[in-house]
């Protein structure tokens, strides 16, 4: 399994990591420091120069894994998922217009016997075959590493591109699967802190663990507001 913010940019198998959000591309070199960004709406010669400017040729890489940290999934039971019913669970659960321009992946989660159901818009699937025609593209959702990686009890958090992935687990029993969009530190915290008094977690430095590298911005602005992270602790 690929570690959140330390995936290799291309490895010994041609294989290029890339992260996608809503504002574009982005990908890390082989230490997960950040190499470069990319919007969807730039012209062909400047995503060409792009790719060129970084070192790498389309013609070279065999593999794109793709991971995505997106809003639109569902967390199912294997046992109610079927290939007939899944667009119809998918509009009750996320609404109808969210499937509208949308591709249904799927990945097993075999430690809850269960799928996660993830969106890909369609258009950024056209963008990276075009970018990468003869490479093997797969996506992956952030959410099914910290899902299997998560601590037994208390909250995980990874981020990603102002998207954090939360889960939580209550003695060993996944209880909470949720993307959270924000903008500010203070959104972060305040949610972080509303699912503390939601499931009366104990806070101290063994309740919280954060899957991957804190940027230190974040880390330092959440600091007044008592979030335990991997640069800065507090006592309860």
């Amino acid at each position: 399994m690929e570690n959140l913010n330390n995936a290799t940019s291309i490895d010994s198998m041609n294989t290029l990591h890339v992260y996608l959000h809503e504002d574009g591309l982005e990908f890390n070199d082989a230490n997960g420091v950040h190499q470069g960004h990319i919007e969807w709406n730039k012209s062909s010669k400047i995503q060409k120069d792009f790719w060129e400017k970084k070192g790498i040729s389309p013609a070279t890489v065999e593999n794109v894994h793709t991971h995505l940290c997106h809003q639109h999934f569902l967390l199912i039971p294997q046992k109610y998922d079927s290939p007939i019913y899944r667009i119809g669970f998918l509009e009750k659960a996320l609404g109808e217009e969210a499937l509208i321009g949308q591709e249904i992946h799927v990945q097993k989660i075999l430690s809850e016997a269960a799928n996660l159901l993830f969106l890909v818009p369609s258009e950024w699937k056209d963008l990276l075959s075009y970018w990468f025609p003869l490479s093997q593209i797969t996506y992956q959702h952030q959410l099914e590493t910290l899902i299997t990686q998560s601590q037994e009890n208390g909250l995980s958090i990874s981020i990603q591109h102002h998207q954090a992935c939360i889960v939580l687990r209550k003695s060993g029993i996944l209880t909470l699967v949720n993307i959270f969009p924000f903008s500010k530190a203070t959104e972060l915290a305040f949610y972080i802190h509303s699912i503390r008094d939601s499931y009366l977690i104990k806070w101290n430095s063994t309740s919280i663990h954060w899957l991957g590298d804190v940027d230190t911005k974040w880390a330092e602005e959440l600091i007044p507001f008592k979030i335990y992270t991997p640069i800065f602790s507090h006592e309860a």
